[in-house]
């Protein structure tokens, strides 16, 4: 009798146990969206599970299905791929089953397409958010004030410093279930990049043993479709919304494991694939603004001994500022991250473009400040060191002049510095 009594409140313990435990154990997380297709990942809490996403439309009729089926070789994470009846700035809902049941369904889980051209556009751009600081950091709020249509993570975003697979997710899961961060993924769409500390090893480029792991998790914890080359490797990317695209770089993955197309007696930084993709993509991009984005840094202002910037790489620098003015392409900003303060630096047109390129450095999201990278530059417009910070990028296309405005804001939501361009100040004619 006593043995049939705890037989029964085992089996009882362990149904309670499986009826408590979560099935959906990571996101639903947005991740590319385009005028003609969604894509959004989520991860679920083992193997086989079947995961059916719905798309609706505003009156409720279903636009398209994904089904995938978990597997611990993707760390049982599925990627949900929405293209059939996806039009161009609509708004959609969709809904989460696992094994046929409904998990998610709520208000919140909703997409916005972009336009094919115009209208507004804000984006947010960040890096270095560290678990630790996210946990009690209230950045996700003015971020998900600012209303953004997307969101890029320029690296450290997590903080991982090792290429072991088990780390790597794990990291990436913590990450995910930030406080806010886990609310605005529903809804909002998430590009990223890496900076070093993802990648695997601090200030550390190229050939770094176990990198393909890194990768790997990248890919997994992304919803970002075909990224890098399919046969070297990387994770660089484009993404277009209305009057704006943006190109993300891969500053890790290539550097120094080649020569450079820019001067065969150095090394390269980004690749000659990688350089190649983007060249082609900036002369084709017909968006009026274009954000060339990496978590390191444009210039070689920073504190002493580092050598994790794209100075170190200047034929590669101030190569990419003259193809940019030789193809009379305009409309170009620089975004990058990394060092722990914010600033704003402005290249003279003398440096290759033709018209003065912007820099604009937004970290941390959630970190230290490190005062030592206070360093002057010729360029440089403005400094600040805050703990919690981004940027926020928006672009008016709804008139003949087209303005774009960028502002770097404080986790209290405090704008410290701004400005605002037309597409006339970033062409050639600006410096004549």
């Amino acid at each position: 009798m006593f043995v049939w009594v705890i037989c029964v409140m085992t089996l009882l313990q362990s149904a309670q146990s499986s009826i408590d435990d979560p099935v959906l154990t990571s996101g639903p997380v947005v991740g590319r969206v385009a005028t003609d297709e969604i894509r959004i990942w989520c991860r679920v809490d083992q193997p086989d599970r079947v995961i059916e996403g719905i798309l609706l439309d505003s009156e409720g009729t279903v636009v398209s299905r994904s089904n995938r089926t978990s597997s611990g070789l993707s760390d049982l994470t599925v990627e949900l791929v929405f293209s059939q009846g996806v039009r161009p700035q609509s708004l959609y809902y969709y809904r989460i089953l696992v094994d046929g049941i409904i998990l998610e369904d709520g208000k919140d889980l909703t997409v916005s397409t972009p336009p094919e051209r115009g209208g507004v556009t804000r984006f947010v751009f960040g890096s270095c958010g560290k678990v630790k600081y996210l946990k009690t950091s209230s950045i996700w709020d003015p971020i998900k004030k600012f209303n953004p249509d997307m969101i890029y993570l320029l690296g450290d975003t997590p903080y991982i410093d090792s290429t072991d697979l088990a780390i790597q997710r794990k990291a990436y899961r913590e990450f995910w279930r930030s406080q806010g961060l886990r609310d605005l993924a529903r809804s909002t769409s998430f590009a990223a990049t890496w900076d070093d500390h993802d990648y695997g090893r601090n200030d550390t480029v190229g050939d770094l043993k176990g990198r393909h792991r890194s990768r790997q998790a990248f890919r997994e914890y992304h919803a970002m479709g075909p990224i890098g080359d399919k046969f070297k490797g990387g994770i660089f990317s484009s993404f277009r919304w209305g009057e704006v695209e943006v190109f993300l770089i891969d500053a890790r993955w290539f550097g120094n494991t080649e020569t450079s197309p820019f001067d065969p007696e150095k090394p390269t930084l980004l690749g000659k694939t990688q350089w190649e993709w983007l060249q082609k993509s900036l002369k084709k991009s017909k968006a009026t603004f274009k954000v060339i984005s990496s978590g390191m840094i444009f210039n070689g202002s920073v504190r002493p001994g580092k050598k994790d910037h794209w100075m170190t790489w200047p034929h590669e620098r101030n190569g990419l500022l003259k193809f940019i003015g030789d193809n009379k392409i305009s409309g170009v900003l620089v975004v990058t991250g990394d060092i722990h303060r914010c600033r704003h630096l402005s290249y003279p047109p003398s440096e290759g473009a033709g018209y003065f390129v912007d820099e604009w450095i937004t970290s941390p999201l959630a970190n230290t400040v490190i005062s030592t990278a206070k360093v002057e530059h010729p360029a440089l417009v403005f400094d600040g060191g805050e703990p919690g910070v981004f940027l926020g990028l928006e672009v008016d296309a709804t008139t003949e002049s087209p303005r774009l405005k960028c502002q770097l804001m404080t986790d209290e939501g405090l704008v410290i510095h701004q400005k605002t361009y037309t597409i006339d100040d970033l062409s050639v004619q600006a410096a004549d």
